[in-house]
């Protein structure tokens, strides 16, 4: 064979190993952020064969592309797809955490809560009134539930995490990438406006009140926050902060109820939790008086 076929034989079956060897490298599609993007297209043939979201929160836009290897032209091309509403929603409420509305035209008052935003929650409000589709499912709870229930807290701590994060559509893998979008853009938020949290405050129909927190490496999960639940008589209920040395304190006082189920729903969260009780004959009956003696709460309820 002469030099120059050889040459040529080598060349074409290079090409052909580097064409095989980038197919093969090439790892799935998935979420690029790209700041101030000029050209979402070619950003998102860098992230490989798949589903693939270009995120650009400086110029508040989201670009979907089914990147494909095409055989015969031997390069990767990225042809645009529709965004979910339920994703584009989500990205437009994070973004506009930090001015006091939530997206959708419905303006609320931030509130400090260290570094981050409180969003208030009601779970009978229309949908997106509050930003989020109230899980429907979990309506009917109370303050009470969430406490004393790892089930209802652990339902309700992830189903809002998901309508947070717009989790929430027909498609499982626009819902993975959702989650992967809501972080990158709170954590843009968080670094630019200082939002590193989003706080919902959950008044119930009852009256009684449940706080969850997400955070940029938890958006998937909205967190119970211990120490902070409120029943429909304003008195704060016994959680894991009631047994806490550092937080038990804050339960020390007179506690009055406007029901019997209330008072008894009181006493069950706080046995629950370990909070000592000791029942008093002469104590007036209207709840019971806590007091914190620097390591435990204990409490004299009236028979």
């Amino acid at each position: 064979m002469l030099p120059s076929a050889i040459i040529r034989l080598f060349t074409a079956g290079a090409l052909l190993a580097g064409a095989i060897t980038l197919q093969s490298t090439a790892h799935a599609g998935g979420v690029v952020p790209c700041s101030n993007c000029a050209d979402p297209r070619s950003a998102a043939i860098q992230s490989g064969i798949g589903l693939t979201v270009v995120v650009d929160p400086d110029q508040r836009r989201l670009n979907a592309y089914n990147v494909e290897y095409d055989r015969e032209l031997r390069r990767y091309r990225a042809v645009p797809t529709a965004v979910p509403p339920e994703v584009t929603a989500m990205f437009n409420r994070v973004l506009a955490l930090p001015h006091g509305h939530l997206g959708s035209g419905t303006q609320f008052v931030p509130q400090a809560f260290g570094r981050g935003t409180v969003v208030p929650v009601h779970p009978d409000d229309p949908q997106w009134a509050n930003g989020i589709t109230f899980p429907e499912g979990l309506k009917g709870l109370n303050a009470y539930d969430v406490v004393t229930s790892a089930n209802y807290r652990t339902r309700l701590e992830l189903e809002i995490g998901r309508a947070f994060s717009g989790a929430t559509s027909q498609h499982a893998a626009w819902n993975s990438l959702a989650t992967t979008i809501s972080s990158v853009v709170l954590s843009w938020v968080s670094k630019l406006f200082g939002v590193d949290t989003v706080t919902y405050v959950i008044t119930w129909r009852d009256g009684s009140s449940t706080r969850l927190v997400i955070s940029p490496d938890s958006v998937d999960r909205a967190r119970y926050v211990s120490g902070e639940s409120v029943d429909a008589d304003g008195n704060r209920i016994p959680d894991g902060a009631a047994s806490h040395q550092e937080t038990g304190q804050g339960y020390s006082g007179g506690y009055q109820f406007s029901s019997d189920d209330g008072y008894q729903s009181w006493l069950d969260a706080a046995h629950l939790y370990g909070v000592g009780i000791e029942i008093n004959p002469g104590l007036a009956p209207l709840g019971p008086i806590c007091r914190w003696n620097g390591r435990t709460l204990h409490c004299q309820v009236p028979r």
